[in-house]
C-alpha cells in the first residue's frame, strides 16, 4: 500500500500539468476566436511554462500533493480555491514584474486563471477518483483499539487503496482461538486474502501459534503500525512494536543526510542573521527603551538532543523575563510590541544563532521545558525516543499537528505530537526537510497576513 502513495504525487503533478495546459489552449481559443496557430501558442507557452511550474509549487506548498485520503477530500476544494488565490497573485506579479516575453497577457491572464481553475478542480475532484479506482483485496483488520477503528474507517471509505476490509476482529486473551478458526474459514472460502494486525501481539508466545500456520495458507500479513504510519504520516503509539525500534536504530547512521542537513543549517541561519541584521538591530532598539524596557533577549532552558540542557534565545515578549515562577508571573503581562513578536513568530528569530552553535537545528521535534519533559516521560511511553536528534525551530509536527500544547502539561495533545515526532525521526531526509520549510512560509505568511 505505500507504493499507491509514491505513484500519487507524481500523477497528480503530471494531471496538473496537462490541464494547465489545456487551460492555455482554450484561453488562447476564447480570447482570438479560433483554434490558436502553432506559433501564437509557442509564443504563450513558453513564458506560461514557468507560470506553470510555479503554480505546482503553489499546490505542493498548499497541500495538494499530500496523500488523498478522507479528511483531505473533504478539504480540497476549498484548498483548490486558495490555492488558484495565490496564483492569481504569482501570475501578476510575474508578468507585470518579468515583461520580457513581448506579450500582453492581462486578459490572457484573467481568462486562463478561470479556465485553470475549473480543469484543475475538474481534474482533481472527479478524473483523479477514477484513476485510484482498483481492484480490491479482500483483507481482515485485526485489533479493535481506536487507532484500529481509524485504519478501518479510512481504508473502506477511499478508493484509492489495495485492501478493503471484510471485518474488524477484536482480538482478546480469551478471543484469539475463535478468531483464528473465523479467519481460517473465510480464507478457505477464498475470501480472505490479507490480514492486517499489530505485530506486538505476537510478542505473546501464546499468541503466534494461532495465527503462524496462516502464513502457508498464502496469507499475506501488514503490521498494523506501519499501515497507519503510511496513512495518516504520523506514528500510532499504542499499535508500535519492539521491530519499529529495532528498524529505526538501523537507519540511525545516515552521515551523508546528517552532513548536508548541518550544512544547510548553517548557510541558512547565517544569511538570515546577516540580512536582516538591521531589522533585528531595531528591534533590539524597541525592546530597551520601549514598553518595560529591559534586556531585548530572554534565554530559557529546554531539552536538546540526548537528553541534555541547552539555553534556547528568543526576544522578550514580556514586561520581563519571570523565568517560569508562579509569583512573578503573575506581576507579568505581554507587551503590544511583544504580542506582535509572537503572532509573526519574529520572537523566535534570534534561535537562529542557536542553530548556528549547534544546539538547535531548522527542521526538528521541538524542544520541551525540562519539567513538562520529565512529567511527560512517566507516563507516555517512548516519548525520550524524540531525543535521538537536535531539535528544530519548526518540523513535521508544528505542521502537522492542528492543536499543539502550549507550555503547559497536556499529555493528549503531546501524545499526538509526539505520533509526528517519531515519524519524523523514522522518515527524515531532506525532501522532507524542505517540504516542512515550503509548508512552514505558508503557516508565517498566513498568520503575518492576520
Amino acid at each position: 500500500m505505500s507504493a499507491q502513495g509514491r505513484r500519487e504525487a507524481p500523477l497528480l503533478f503530471a494531471g496538473d500539468i496537462c490541464f494547465l495546459v489545456l487551460a492555455l489552449w482554450v484561453t488562447l481559443f476564447v480570447r482570438y476566436g479560433t483554434p490558436p496557430g502553432s506559433t501564437v501558442f509557442i509564443q504563450h507557452i513558453i513564458p506560461f511554462s514557468f507560470l506553470f511550474l510555479l503554480s505546482a509549487l503553489v499546490f505542493f506548498i498548499a497541500g495538494l500533493y499530500d496523500k488523498h485520503t478522507l479528511i483531505f477530500k473533504s478539504r480540497l476544494p476549498e484548498t483548490i480555491f486558495y490555492a488558484q488565490i495565490a496564483n492569481i497573485i504569482v501570475a501578476a506579479l510575474f508578468f507585470f514584474l518579468i515583461p520580457a516575453f513581448g506579450i500582453q497577457p492581462k486578459t490572457n491572464l484573467f481568462i486562463y486563471l478561470l479556465f485553470s481553475t475549473a480543469f484543475i478542480s475538474m481534474w482533481r475532484v472527479y478524473v483523479f477518483p477514477l484513476f485510484s479506482t482498483r481492484i480490491r483485496e479482500s483483507a481482515l483488520l485485526a485489533g479493535d483499539s481506536a487507532d484500529c477503528r481509524t485504519i478501518y474507517d479510512e481504508v473502506n471509505g477511499n478508493n484509492r487503496y489495495g485492501i478493503k476490509f471484510a471485518d474488524n476482529a477484536p482480538v482478546t486473551a480469551s478471543g484469539k482461538d475463535a478468531i483464528s478458526r473465523e479467519i481460517l474459514a473465510r480464507i478457505e472460502n477464498n475470501e480472505i486474502s490479507v490480514v492486517a494486525l499489530p505485530f506486538s501481539y505476537f510478542d505473546d508466545p501464546s499468541f503466534l501459534p494461532q495465527w503462524g500456520d496462516l502464513v502457508f495458507r498464502g496469507v499475506r500479513f501488514i503490521d498494523a503500525s506501519l499501515l497507519y504510519e503510511d496513512l495518516f504520516d504520523k506514528v500510532s503509539l499504542p499499535l508500535l512494536s519492539r521491530q519499529w525500534f529495532l528498524d529505526e536504530s538501523a537507519k540511525k547512521k545516515r552521515s551523508l543526510y546528517a552532513f548536508f542537513k548541518r550544512a544547510i543549517d548553517i548557510v541558512i541561519a547565517a544569511s538570515a542573521l546577516i540580512v536582516f541584521s538591521p531589522f533585528l538591530l531595531l528591534i533590539m532598539l524597541i525592546l530597551k527603551t520601549g514598553e518595560g524596557g529591559g534586556p531585548a533577549f530572554i534565554f530559557q532552558t529546554r531539552i536538546g538532543k540526548g537528553g541534555q540542557a541547552i539555553q534556547i534565545i528568543k526576544f522578550r515578549t514580556m514586561l520581563f523575563d519571570d523565568e517560569g515562577d508562579p509569583e512573578k508571573q503573575s506581576a507579568n503581562r505581554m507587551t503590544v510590541f511583544g504580542r506582535f513578536l509572537r503572532q509573526t513568530q519574529i520572537d523566535e528569530f534570534p534561535q537562529f544563532w542557536n542553530v548556528l552553535r549547534g544546539d538547535l537545528s531548522l527542521i526538528g521535534p521541538r524542544p520541551e521545558v525540562p519539567m513538562l519533559t520529565a512529567e511527560y516521560e512517566k507516563v507516555i511511553p517512548f516519548y525520550n525516543t524524540r531525543h535521538m536528534i537536535e531539535p528544530g525551530i519548526s518540523g513535521w509536527a508544528q505542521i502537522k499537528h492542528a492543536s499543539p500544547p502550549k507550555f503547559k502539561l497536556d499529555i493528549d495533545a503531546t501524545r499526538q505530537k509526539l505520533s509526528y515526532d517519531l515519524y519524523y525521526l523514522k522518515h527524515r531526509s531532506l525532501t522532507l526537510d524542505i517540504a516542512i520549510i515550503l509548508q512552514t512560509a505558508k503557516i508565517l505568511v498566513a498568520r503575518a497576513s492576520r
